[in-house]
C-alpha cells in the first residue's frame, strides 16, 4: 500500500473498507481467542473459559454474538440436562488463513502462548510453515506489492460507525509494562481501535493528527493505542520537526509483518460481508498487475492448506 507520509486518505476509505467491517465482527481479543482455541479443538464453555481467561458473562457474550454472526454453531453433546458444544460453521472455517497467519507473527514475534510449537501438513507429512500468496502469481504477500483504489459503489457503503472500546490488556500488562519482549499478537489486534491504527500505518498515515482523523478516533484513545504499540516494537517514534517536537509513528518489521493477517481479514470480509461488486476497497497485486485474492499454501509442498488437514505439536 501507500508508504509516502504525505499522502492523504479518504478517512472513508479506511472506515468503510473490508478491514473495518470485517473487525466489527470479530475484533476482540475475546471473539479472536475463542476462534483460535476452538481451531484448535476447544469446544466446550468450561474448556474456552480456562483458556482464554475471560470471564464468565464476557465469554458467554462473546459466544453469542459469535453464533448470531453466523461463524459458530451450538451444537448439542448430551440430552439431559441439555449441553451444547461450539463448533464452527463454513463462515468461521474460512477465517482459517487469518489463524494461520497470527501463528506465523506469534511464532516468530511472540510469546507462543498457548500455541503449538510447530505445525505439520498430513499431505506431505512434514512440519511446515503457512505461507501466504497471490493466487495468479504465486508471489508471497508482502505489503510494498499492493496498490488500493475506490470501489465503484464506495459512496452508497455505510460506513462502520465509530465506538468507545476499552482495549482489553493481556495478563502481562496487567502486571506493569508491556515490553517488545513480552508481546503477543493479541495486544497488537485484540480491540478494533488498535487495529484500525494500524490500518492507517498501512495506507501510509505517520502522523498523529492524520491517523485521527482518517479513524475518527478520539485522541486520548489514539494516544493510549500508539503508546502501547511503540511500547511492543510494533511503531517507531521518529522525531520530525525540533520546534516544538513532533513525531511520526513507523512501522517497524514487526508491525509490518503484520499485514498478512490484515489483508486476510480484509479477503474474509470481502466474502461474507459484502455483496458481490460493492466492494469498499479494490486491491491490485502490482507484481502481476491484477485484483489480489490469496491462499495460504504449505511451506513445504506447495498445496493449499486445509484445517482439517493440519496438525498441531507441542513440545
Amino acid at each position: 500500500m501507500a508508504s509516502d507520509p504525505a499522502t492523504k486518505v479518504d478517512p472513508d476509505l479506511i472506515l468503510g473498507s473490508q478491514v473495518a467491517q470485517g473487525l466489527s465482527v470479530i475484533g476482540d481479543r475475546c471473539a479472536f481467542l475463542i476462534i483460535r482455541d476452538v481451531y484448535l479443538g476447544a469446544r466446550r464453555f468450561e474448556e474456552l473459559r480456562k483458556r482464554t481467561e475471560a470471564a464468565r458473562g464476557t465469554l458467554a457474550s462473546r459466544l453469542k454474538s459469535l453464533v448470531e454472526r453466523g461463524i459458530l454453531y451450538k451444537n448439542p453433546y448430551q440430552r439431559s440436562p441439555v449441553r451444547h458444544e461450539y463448533r464452527l460453521t463454513e463462515k468461521g472455517l474460512n477465517l482459517y488463513p487469518m489463524v494461520l497467519l497470527m501463528w506465523n507473527w506469534e511464532h516468530k514475534w511472540g510469546q507462543n502462548q498457548y500455541l503449538p510449537a510447530t505445525l505439520t501438513h498430513r499431505s506431505c507429512g512434514k512440519e511446515m510453515t503457512p505461507v501466504y500468496r497471490c493466487t495468479a502469481c504465486k508471489e508471497e504477500v508482502r505489503p510494498q506489492d499492493f496498490s488500493f483504489s475506490p470501489g465503484k459503489s464506495f459512496d452508497a457503503v455505510k460506513k462502520v460507525p465509530p465506538r468507545f472500546q476499552r482495549r482489553s490488556k493481556s495478563k502481562q500488562e496487567k502486571n506493569g509494562y508491556v515490553g517488545p519482549q513480552d508481546v503477543s499478537v493479541l495486544d497488537c489486534v485484540g480491540d478494533r481501535w488498535t487495529s484500525l491504527v494500524l490500518a492507517a500505518g498501512f495506507f501510509g498515515l505517520q502522523r498523529f493528527d492524520d491517523i485521527a482523523e482518517a479513524i475518527g478516533i478520539a485522541t486520548n484513545i489514539l494516544a493510549d493505542r500508539l503508546k502501547a504499540l511503540v511500547n511492543m516494537g510494533v511503531f517507531d517514534r521518529v522525531p520530525y520537526r525540533d520546534r516544538p517536537v513532533r513525531y511520526e509513528y513507523h512501522l517497524s518489521d514487526k508491525g509490518r509483518d503484520l499485514y498478512q493477517h490484515t489483508i486476510a481479514i480484509h479477503e474474509w470480509a470481502t466474502r461474507w460481508l459484502i455483496k458481490p461488486g460493492k466492494e469498499p476497497l479494490l486491491l491490485r497485486h502490482t507484481p502481476c498487475d491484477k485484483p489480489f485474492q490469496g491462499e495460504v499454501v504449505c511451506s513445504e509442498c506447495d498445496e493449499v492448506l486445509d484445517p482439517h488437514d493440519v496438525t498441531y505439536n507441542h513440545h
